[in-house]
């Protein structure tokens, strides 16, 4: 019998609440809760504040969190085991002044800009960007269903996508045998339930706070906002060391990197941050995200902003957003055509107007799409294929593209070929049974980078002619990321305990040479 892959238990509960509903004009009821959790929101930018968020994450994990907030000042600490006599300490920011001082114990201590602390687990950031209570969305089917003490029960219908993800769930899992009051089990009965009966949001009556809300995998439950009539003391930090200066005003030596920093021989594969690695100096930050993890894209405008890719907070897929490195902003690109599904591998035309990324709502049927600065909306390009890698020629009049074959695995990596897609859909072939990664590169992108059937790294013309090999071929050397002149590349080595690390690569001679990092685990870099 085929072995099913489900959720822990509450897992796909917490899959299906995270989605958002829509909002629609008053009901009776419930027409005054929007309004009081937009005054709340107010109140809570400029009135100090105090409250409390236990969050427990699908492997069974929980975490406290204590909010101690002065506008626009804030003191967040973050424990483990919050029910226990002891609840361990685990994370702590102060922020005072515009910058954050950040310590995590055993790990990270310094000054940084806003969201640009490296830190050393990946969690830290998301749950500092659940930590304020989030405010309740009136939606057009919203009923209210009962009322306990403070707290307004609200039913609301499935959204359409929960509605899928919960019915797939169940057609998986039609053939499985649940044993009764196992994980399983419970997860079948609560979605049956969830389908005939829809959400029940809780929300607070007097402030219009969500008590209870669900990000990607965190389940979160707020207290009550307690208002308090004097500032409380933010203690000012200045004994940690201060990475909190602006990038520098040369930025080609900035790579975009994932790295897990905790990570150490025998763990499992953790979450890995997006962050920025100066290859000269060593010196890291995190990408300024203000949300859970992010996985480096590409860089835009003179490299001031990067491209990211980073799970919707609705839970319906992974969307692109755009982040000012300067300014510390964000905004989501792509609107309702790239929701819903899963968007990667963006890449930046080079002439700076046109971002093609992959986009894809099942496995092996991925579609390319052109974003460009003077269309609305983004644009399908080509039809629907098994995409690996994706970059743009050096002219800018198509793509290059990994392609597999159809039905074949996403971790097999024979029988793969590398395509050319014009700007008019049209697409050509230029190489066949390649290994797992092609990308352009060379001088004026004229070449392109390619791993070999026989695990070895080669380039070759535009017309997939004139192969040579990378110095001694670069054997066990993964994720080449081309720098902007097509001469070098940041790749990523790994040792028989499975720590990787980055290191540059001079793309004609193969030569190596090392850049100095802190210990974790790195992967995808991102050049250009």
């Amino acid at each position: 019998m085929a072995r099913l892959d489900y959720p822990g238990r509450l897992g796909i509960f917490s899959a299906l609440a995270m989605m958002a509903v829509g909002v629609s004009p008053a009901q009776t009821g419930l027409d005054t809760l929007e309004g009081r959790a937009r005054t709340s929101k107010l109140r809570l930018e400029t009135v100090p504040a105090r409250w409390v968020v236990r969050a427990t994450l699908q492997t069974g994990a929980r975490f406290g969190i204590r909010v101690i907030s002065a506008p626009p000042d804030f003191e967040v600490r973050i424990v483990v085991k919050p029910d226990a006599d002891k609840p361990e300490p685990f994370a702590r920011v102060v922020a005072r002044a515009g910058k954050w001082a950040v310590e995590e114990i055993g790990g990270l201590k310094g000054i940084y800009q806003p969201w640009e602390a490296p830190f050393s687990y990946e969690i830290v950031a998301q749950l500092l960007s659940e930590a304020w209570p989030p405010c309740y969305a009136r939606g057009a089917e919203h009923t209210l269903s009962k009322r306990i003490g403070d707290t307004i029960v609200v039913r609301s219908p499935l959204s359409p996508s929960q509605k899928m993800k919960a019915e797939s769930f169940l057609r998986k899992s039609s053939g499985v045998p649940a044993e009764p009051g196992s994980e399983l089990a419970q997860n079948l009965r609560e979605i049956r339930r969830r389908l005939s009966e829809g959400n029940q949001l809780r929300v607070n009556e007097s402030t219009g706070f969500m008590e209870r809300n669900t990000v990607g995998p965190l389940d979160l439950e707020y207290s009550g906002v307690e208002w308090l009539e004097e500032s409380p003391e933010i203690p000012l930090i200045k004994s940690y060391p201060d990475y909190s200066a602006p990038l520098p005003a040369d930025r080609d030596g900035i790579v975009m990197i994932g790295r897990s920093g905790s990570w150490r021989p025998g763990y499992p594969e953790m979450e890995p941050g997006g962050q920025l690695l100066n290859i000269d100096t060593g010196k890291i930050i995190r990408i300024p995200f203000a949300g859970g993890s992010c996985i480096p894209g590409c860089f835009t405008d003179q490299r001031t902003k990067v491209v990211v890719s980073a799970n919707a907070k609705d839970g319906s897929g992974v969307e692109l957003f755009l982040v000012d490195l300067l300014q510390g902003t964000q905004m989501s690109l792509g609107g309702d055509t790239l929701s819903g599904g899963l968007c990667r591998s963006p890449a930046l035309s080079p002439d700076g107007q046109t971002l093609a990324l992959v986009y894809s709502k099942e496995p092996g049927r991925d579609q390319v799409y052109l974003l460009s600065s003077n269309e609305g909306d983004p644009q399908p390009l080509g039809g629907p294929m098994d995409i690996r890698n994706l970059s743009w020629m050096g002219d800018g009049m198509g793509l290059v593209l990994l392609v597999g074959e159809a039905g074949q695995r996403r971790e097999e990596s024979s029988g793969m070929r590398i395509v050319r897609l014009g700007l008019a859909g049209a697409m050509s072939g230029i190489r066949s049974d390649t290994g797992a990664f092609a990308t352009v590169a060379g001088k004026n992108s004229q070449r392109i980078l390619f791993l070999g059937s026989d695990q070895l790294w080669y380039t070759c013309g535009l017309n997939g002619k004139g192969v040579s090999r990378v110095g001694n071929g670069l054997k066990g050397l993964a994720d080449p990321a081309v720098n902007p002149e097509g001469t070098h590349a940041v790749m990523i080595e790994r040792d028989a305990e499975g720590h990787t690390w980055p290191i540059i690569v001079d793309l004609v001679s193969g030569k190596r040479f090392p850049i100095e990092v802190e210990p974790g685990r790195w992967l995808n870099p991102v050049w250009r």
